[in-house]
């Protein structure tokens, strides 16, 4: 499946489901996860705003239905977005193009991207190898490579791991208005710091930036009370060097090395 269209075509639909969400769950629920959204999405669109540019080639890899919260993925020339969920494909108003292909085999030509963008994809991937190599096959050389994922060592990820999975998608539905389909099997084998750096070096990337953000706090929403409170203790955390590596999420910055032909001459001697 191969698909192109405008740009604009979905905003009445996203405007009707954020009033359902509010229908259904509450102003002061729906104005916590607003909250959530502009704490977790406004760092990650900051940072792919910083490296994107006019004329820049982007994947969305792992798309879905599309992410208006993350506006600087549309602002240069072309956006493909990328996902094997065909419903969420054709639900996504937002990408220029949408693609249906597996991360780990993508049907792009050697060097074609300028900017890829993984938001909640690396701790779905079974074979994170195989997966970030593709992704290094088609940047262009110095392209960048943006990834928002849980952290395997934060308290959310290590509950997370012994919830049965159509549990997790009862839960993701009732609380965020989420559809069951778009939730999927976890594996976090790509989910800590040193894991991603290994990764990295495994497939030639260079590690740019990596920060942790907190998060866990909007599981409570169901007693608004108590996720302020579980918020000012992550903001408390977030400022102990020692506590900072659990905090919820991981986002990452990697660059695939402008001398791309010096690097693949090194893999053949090898």
């Amino acid at each position: 499946m191969t698909r192109t269209r405008g740009r604009d075509s979905g905003k009445e639909t996203l405007a009707l489901d954020v009033a359902a969400l509010r229908q259904r769950l509450g102003p002061a629920k729906v104005a916590l996860i607003e909250q959530w959204i502009r704490e977790i999405n406004g760092p990650l669109n900051a940072i792919i705003a910083r490296h994107m540019h006019p004329t820049a080639l982007v994947l969305d890899a792992g798309c879905s239905r599309g992410d208006p919260d993350l506006p600087a993925l549309l602002a240069g020339r072309y956006t493909v977005g990328c996902d094997m969920d065909l419903l969420g494909l054709r639900a996504n108003e937002l990408a220029h193009g949408v693609v249906l292909a597996p991360l780990g085999k993508l049907p792009f030509p050697d060097n074609t991207f300028d900017l890829i963008a993984c938001k909640w994809v690396l701790e779905h991937l079974e074979q994170p190898e195989i997966d970030l190599g593709e992704c290094r096959r088609v940047l262009k050389p110095g392209g960048t490579f943006i990834a928002l994922t849980p952290n395997a060592y934060s308290a959310f990820t290590l509950i997370s791991r012994f919830i049965p999975y159509r549990l997790k998608q009862i839960l993701k539905g009732n609380m965020f208005g989420v559809h069951e389909e778009d939730t999927f099997r976890t594996w976090y084998r790509a989910n800590s710091r040193g894991r991603l750096a290994r990764l990295a070096r495994s497939v030639h990337f260079e590690t740019e930036h990596l920060e942790f953000l907190p998060g866990m706090w909007t599981f409570f929403i169901f007693v608004p009370f108590l996720a302020r409170l579980v918020r000012r203790l992550e903001d408390w955390q977030r400022q102990i060097p020692a506590a900072r590596g659990a905090l919820t999420y991981i986002i990452g910055v990697w660059k695939k090395p402008g001398d791309m032909n010096a690097m693949d001459a090194v893999d053949q001697g090898d």
